[in-house]
């Protein structure tokens, strides 16, 4: 799978300019593939009825270095994702510009009125982030949230499956991403920079749940035993 994947455009989204971020969420059954909003897929977006009395939902909102497969209007598959970074910053723009009651419903042109996010923070801590409460691990820097829906049809709808996730509606810059970029060229002419980066990109794909330590790159000829190599991952 990695190496199917690895033949598609891979692309790096950030915040350039001040109309970039994610201005709305939606509620949504199932992901959608379009050509100019970023979509999660169904299985990386569910959300769960946290508390009905009170009538909550909580859920991530952007998974850091999750490939999201989008297609062009010539019908060319790509991937995109989110660095932590970025996804920390779109957070914040997020709430700076108070979108927290700009909600539609699978991704219509209407905003829904009554639904509205109560809680959103980055995931600082795997094993010891208060999404542990809702039964969610998470990769660092995962944006989750919590939305409150006094919508009683949405509720509803919420309630029946109709509607099981989030998908994040917004703009953002597309930048051909730097392991892509290595990929192609040939192992001897990979800077110690790059070889880092498609370690821990690769790395992130196979264990997003898991933290690497930082690579240490040694040199050696044919026949020497390194003096240090790719330190362990910690669990």
């Amino acid at each position: 799978m990695l190496n199917k994947d690895m033949d598609e455009e891979i692309f790096e989204l950030m915040l350039v300019d001040d109309e970039d971020g994610v201005f709305a969420n939606s509620f949504v059954h199932s992901g959608a593939i379009e050509k100019d909003f970023v979509f999660f897929g169904k299985e990386e977006m569910l959300f769960k009825s946290v508390n009905d009395e009170k009538r909550l939902v909580a859920g991530p909102l952007l998974v850091p270095n999750k490939k999201i497969l989008r297609v062009d209007g010539e019908g060319k598959r790509y991937f995109v994702y989110f660095t932590p970074e970025t996804i920390e910053k779109i957070a914040r723009k997020f709430m700076k510009d108070g979108n927290g009651h700009e909600v539609t419903l699978e991704h219509g042109d209407k905003k829904v009125n009554d639904i509205y996010l109560t809680e959103s923070w980055i995931v600082a801590q795997s094993a010891k982030d208060k999404s542990n409460l809702y039964n969610f691990t998470l990769p660092i820097g995962t944006w989750f949230g919590v939305y409150k829906v006094e919508n009683d049809e949405v509720w509803e709808k919420v309630k029946d499956g109709t509607f099981r996730g989030y998908s994040i509606e917004g703009l953002f810059e597309h930048r051909k991403s730097d392991i892509k970029l290595a990929l192609e060229k040939s192992i001897d002419e990979l800077t110690e920079d790059e070889a880092k980066e498609i370690l821990k990109t690769i790395h992130s794909m196979l264990m997003p749940g898991v933290e690497l330590a930082e690579p240490t790159i040694t040199n050696t000829y044919p026949g020497e035993i390194a003096s240090g190599s790719i330190s362990p991952a910690k669990i």
